[in-house]
This record gives structure tokens, C-alpha cells and sequence, in this order.
């Protein structure tokens, strides 16, 4: 089965590794199946790319007098189909609440775009046995304020297994993976996909492949042009 592939580039490159990025998967028709978001000013590199284009975020307003943000029109005129909303590094340092995320999907299904819900556990919350409470409320304080007809598709990214090393094993992503389909599909009557997302890359690619979720949401890997390919290729 194949599985969806979003690479999530962050603030890591700089303009010539963005451009070599895009050189080296210029021949690369796999890469048509592919989701890419880079940073917002590197987004033209990509529009005529074979990727699909994806944004890292969205401002809560609709344009116009917000220095410094980027709009779902903005977007839509950049030819972007798909959004992440509420990465646990935006929760964190840019304080995005569960009511500042319903905003931003609510302004992402305006223009059409797919967002892509990131949710997931610290390790305290972890250590303490609370992943699922922890997973249902940030799903409830979503779900209970947006269009339940609209596509959106839900990342689980265990907080303390970003940018780590560390990966959950194979059944605690399937755990976690079928509760957050279950729950959505019991309580909202929704069918949505799964991705798993922190420490993926080359060397576990193989093993995680084996696992119920959807597809993958990848930092790191994802800038480095060999090691995506070959995470495209076990993909796809």
C-alpha cells in the first residue's frame, strides 16, 4: 500500500541548498505523489517543481494588515494544497491554542486547503500514561469547532520523538494510530488519515512501513535530498 509523504522543511535551508533540493528531484515523477513545505520564502523555488505544494502554516486573518503573516489566499495565488496547523513547535514558542488552530483550518477550508492537524504527547505525558487523554482533548477542542464535511488529515507527532532519535515502537504508533481513527470515526462519524511523524528516516523507513498509519510527516530527513529519495522510494 502506499503511503502519503509530506516533508516538512522548517527554517533548516538556505537559498543554494534549496535550489540544489529542487535540481536533484527535478526528472523525479515520484515526486508528483509527494507534499512538500518549505519555508514561505522559498515556496516560488518549488511552483514549478513536480511536488505538491504544502505550507508549514497560515495566519489566522484573511490578509491585509498583519505584518509578518501569511494568508490562505496568499497561499491559494501560491498554488499550495495542503497546510500544517498546530505543530507542537507552533504550540509551543508561538503559544498557537487549540482556538488560535480552529481559526487557521477555518481560513485553510475558505481557500480549499487540506490542512494537516499535527497532535501528539510530551514525554512527561508520556511517563504519566496520559498520551490518549492528551491526544482526545487537542481532537476534541478541534473537531467540536470545525466543518466535519471538509477533507483534514491528522499527524501524530509524540513531542519527545522530534528531531530525537527517538521512535515509539511499531505497536505503540499502531495504538495510537487506531485510537485517533476510532475516536474521530466514533465521535464525529469521520473517517480521516493518519500520518506518523518524528525521527523518521532512512534506517527505520523499512520497519515503520510495516505499521496502520497512512503515511509519513518528516522534518529532518527532508532536507537532505538523498535520504528523502530513498524514504520516497519505500513509499511509494
Amino acid at each position: 500500500m502506499k503511503k502519503i509523504v509530506v516533508g516538512n522543511q522548517k527554517a533548516v535551508l538556505e537559498k543554494d541548498s534549496v535550489l540544489n533540493f529542487v535540481k536533484f528531484f527535478e526528472n523525479n515523477d515520484l515526486v508528483s505523489e509527494v507534499v512538500i513545505c518549505p519555508s514561505f520564502v522559498f515556496i516560488p523555488y518549488f511552483e514549478k517543481s513536480k511536488f505538491v505544494l504544502g505550507s508549514q502554516d497560515v495566519s489566522i486573518k484573511n490578509g491585509g494588515a498583519t505584518t509578518g503573516d501569511v494568508s490562505s489566499k496568499q497561499l491559494k495565488s501560491m498554488n499550495i494544497s495542503y497546510s500544517i496547523v498546530g505543530h507542537s513547535e507552533r504550540r509551543e514558542m508561538f503559544n498557537d491554542l487549540s482556538t488560535v488552530i480552529v481559526e487557521k483550518i477555518s481560513r485553510l477550508y475558505e481557500e480549499g486547503i487540506t490542512p494537516i492537524l499535527c497532535v501528539g504527547e510530551n514525554k512527561e505525558e508520556k511517563e504519566n500514561n496520559t498520551t490518549k487523554d492528551v491526544i482526545a482533548k487537542e481532537l476534541i477542542d478541534v473537531f467540536d469547532n470545525i466543518s466535519k464535511d471538509r477533507e483534514i488529515i491528522v499527524a501524530y507527532e509524540p513531542i519527545w520523538a522530534i528531531g530525537t532519535g527517538l521512535v515509539p515502537t511499531l505497536d505503540e504508533i499502531d495504538d495510537i494510530v487506531s485510537f485517533i481513527k476510532d475516536f474521530i470515526s466514533d465521535k464525529y462519524k469521520k473517517n480521516v488519515k493518519v500520518l506518523y511523524g518524528g525521527s523518521v528516516n532512512s534506517k527505520n523507513i523499512d520497519e515503520l512501513n510495516k505499521t496502520v498509519s497512512d503515511g509519513y510527516l518528516i522534518g529532518g530527513a527532508s532536507c537532505k535530498e538523498e535520504e528523502f529519495l530513498h524514504i520516497i522510494e519505500k513509499c511509494l
